[in-house]
């Protein structure tokens, strides 16, 4: 047994590191100040150096990065089945598979919780900024529905649209206008300080149109990746959204909340009209759901470019495979359970919380 063991002293090495990553990060993920500290100074550095060298391609590299991933795997997979019948060594080719292929699963769960999982255990933005979630009346969802319809309405115009008159700012600009949209945000929060680089189109874009996914931050990379098939007007602030992911947020109903009021406070056109159209989807659905004539009442104030943008979302919505979805849903629910969001992918839609408190 003794000379087993030996004979695999570096597989058991690496097995050893990439376990006690593991272990270590649970044992410690609920010591806030150790959390704090390294998503401050470690973690979120990383990801923003990993950034800047990925931003030197112009491609998605979270996508190659993945694939090289994948491929290596079956490379691997199938030089120990060519080893084992080379050799005849079924006992030790078998054993350096299933080993081979945990210390693989634990050195991407560990590298992931220690660039990405610690943002879900460290100070998040409500307690940074003292903006905290709290109930509401139905007259204060009213109110701030309707503040944010007079923003769709006032910002309409303002960006380029299409034949049908539906948003139609090209791809090109939306990235390149987003590094420096957050930096009226950032004087009030100095906290969510960050050296942006520009996101990257996902060349599998095609695909996800048919999931609810319209974007996600890669954090190997440090790339904020976007569905460029996505309607074109939910683009800025998904960009946005990914971006305040970068800024070692987690919680997905403050990344949303983060994203519209930078969006809202940029003075640039065409974020700040895709922030209200996110901020106004969210809000609107609730006062729906509580008091569909005032809902009624908001939505006819609506211009008819604003109208045209939620006919082409609903249209989108429409085109998308359930299974698909569902299936991709149930993914996203489990993950952000499995760190501690207790309401899953509903956490997208709490926001409403923290625009109704903030406006």
């Amino acid at each position: 047994m003794r000379q087993f063991f030996k004979h695999h002293k570096a597989l058991h090495l690496w097995l050893i590191i990439a376990g006690g990553v593991v272990v270590l990060f649970h044992l410690l993920k609920y010591v806030r100040p150790v959390m704090n500290f390294w998503v401050d100074h470690i973690g979120v550095p990383l990801t923003q150096g990993f950034a800047v060298v990925a931003s030197l391609a112009p491609f998605s590299v979270a996508e190659f990065f993945a694939l090289f991933v994948v491929l290596g795997v079956i490379a691997l997979l199938i030089r120990e089945i060519r080893r084992i019948l080379r050799k005849k060594s079924m006992v030790h080719g078998m054993y350096r598979i299933v080993a081979g292929f945990l210390a693989i699963v634990l050195s991407i769960y560990g590298s992931f919780n220690l660039l990405y999982g610690a943002n879900f255990y460290a100070d998040d933005f409500q307690v940074r900024s003292g903006i905290h979630a709290r109930g509401a009346t139905v007259y204060d969802l009213y109110r701030v529905t309707a503040l944010f319809a007079q923003g769709l309405n006032d910002t309409a115009h303002l960006v380029e649209r299409d034949e049908n008159d539906v948003f139609a700012v090209s791809i090109d600009q939306i990235f390149l206008e987003s590094v420096g949209v957050f930096r009226n945000l950032e004087t009030q929060f100095p906290f969510l300080s960050h050296r942006d680089v520009p996101p990257k189109p996902l060349l599998i874009s095609r695909l996800m149109r048919y999931t609810d996914y319209v974007g996600f931050f890669f954090p190997f990379t440090g790339e904020a990746n976007i569905n460029i098939l996505a309607p074109r007007s939910q683009v800025p602030v998904t960009v946005a959204h990914e971006m305040v992911h970068q800024r070692g947020i987690a919680s997905e109903d403050e990344a949303n909340f983060v994203a519209i009021l930078a969006g809202v406070k940029s003075e640039n056109p065409v974020f700040s009209y895709s922030a209200y159209l996110m901020g106004y989807s969210y809000l609107a659905n609730a006062l729906r759901r509580v008091a569909p004539e005032r809902f009624q009442e908001i939505h006819a104030t609506l211009s008819d470019l604003v109208l045209a943008d939620l006919a082409d979302i609903r249209a989108y919505h429409d085109r998308k495979n359930p299974v698909a979805v569902q299936v991709t849903n149930a993914i996203n629910d489990n993950f952000l359970r499995s760190y501690g969001e207790e309401s899953g992918i509903q956490s997208y839609g709490e926001v409403v919380d923290l625009l109704i408190v903030f406006f």
